[in-house]
């Protein structure tokens, strides 16, 4: 599991707790992960369904929340930070990269 720098982050109490269960490849109930990629197009996927396969190994998370709900709610701020940057809205998740990698 890879991370951008600056992950968003909604509606988690322990963040650390969190992200250390999930760099060890255990699942976190009710949690949300907003991953993106360069080639492919952004998805929002519980912690479960990331580690059920191999389909998003190649992505980064940008985003952990809370429920769904806070989700759609961390995609909308990356949106919001897109905009604010001026990139190009359908390269989100590439911008995205390449700035963790500055």
């Amino acid at each position: 599991m890879r991370f951008i720098d600056d992950v968003f982050i909604s509606a988690i109490d322990d963040v650390e707790t969190v992200i250390y269960s999930l760099k060890r490849g255990l699942p976190v109930f009710n949690i949300y992960l907003l991953c993106v990629g360069e080639n492919v197009p952004s998805v929002i996927v519980s912690s479960y369904e990331y580690f059920s396969g191999e389909r998003y190994k190649d992505m980064y998370v940008a985003g952990i929340s809370s429920g769904k709900y806070n989700a759609y709610r961390i995609y909308a701020e990356a949106v919001k930070y897109a905009l604010e940057n001026k990139w190009d809205i359908n390269n989100i998740g590439q911008n995205l990269i390449k700035e963790s990698k500055l």
